[in-house]
């Protein structure tokens, strides 16, 4: 893999397996074909502390589908769901051609698993009140939002972006906190490229950027991201 940034790690500690690894997979982003989701988590076996959750973030992507398809918040779960079972059934073969010993080192869990943690669910109620009574915060939320849209961002009004942030906002407990599944937790989150959000990660976690919210939050410091290209 090659790795352009690291947030809140070092390669030392990568290759000294310190994390538990999660690859998180967003069904709008097309960098996760099937064979780059072979290669980050070949990569992610060579490097993990235990084993490797993979996390297909699919029922909150019916957020977007709701705002760029125009989908009733039905049909955008549906199509959601479904593509969801599609890449589950991608990262099975993929299992199933791993070695014995390394087949059972791989895990796979679903964005309705992780809104079943009652730590998960706290943090996050917590991140909403925020957006909603910091005007200041909520601003550098939209400009993210705004930032990932690029030249489409013209065609959205504020109601939108404030609905398209509600999928960025649903994704801030995990990458500030990891991601704790069936009695373990992941804390090293490898992704195909940064951006403004990793700005506010750091910001949050150095507590330079909101202070106040910041100790609301009680972060955990071994939570770690990398920017990571498979090659």
């Amino acid at each position: 893999m090659i790795i352009k940034s690291y947030l809140n790690c070092t390669l030392e500690e990568i290759n000294a397996k310190r994390f538990n690894i999660f690859i998180g997979i967003s069904l709008g982003n097309r960098y996760f074909s099937k064979e780059n989701i072979k290669r980050y988590i070949l990569w992610a076996l060579q490097n993990t502390k235990d084993d490797v959750l993979v996390l297909i973030a699919d029922t909150n992507q019916a957020i977007n589908y709701e705002v760029f398809n125009s989908y009733t918040p039905e049909r955008a779960l549906q199509v959601a769901i479904r593509k969801s079972a599609e890449i589950q059934e991608c990262i099975h073969k993929i299992i199933r051609g791993l070695p014995k010993d390394k087949q059972l080192l791989v895990r796979i869990c679903t964005w309705e698993d992780v809104r079943k943690s009652k730590y998960y669910v706290s943090k996050k109620r917590i991140i909403l009140d925020e957006f909603k009574s910091n005007t200041v915060f909520h601003d550098f939320v939209i400009t993210i939002v705004k930032e990932h849209l690029g030249s489409r961002v013209i065609t959205f009004d504020l109601k939108k972006l404030e609905h398209l942030a509600l999928y960025l906002l649903d994704e801030l407990p995990l990458l500030l906190n990891g991601l704790d599944f069936e009695g373990k937790r992941y804390t090293l989150h490898p992704y195909p490229g940064f951006s403004s959000l990793e700005d506010l990660l750091r910001g949050l976690h150095e507590g330079v950027l909101f202070p106040n919210f910041t100790r609301k939050l009680d972060l955990k410091s071994d939570v770690a991201e990398i920017e990571g290209y498979v090659d």
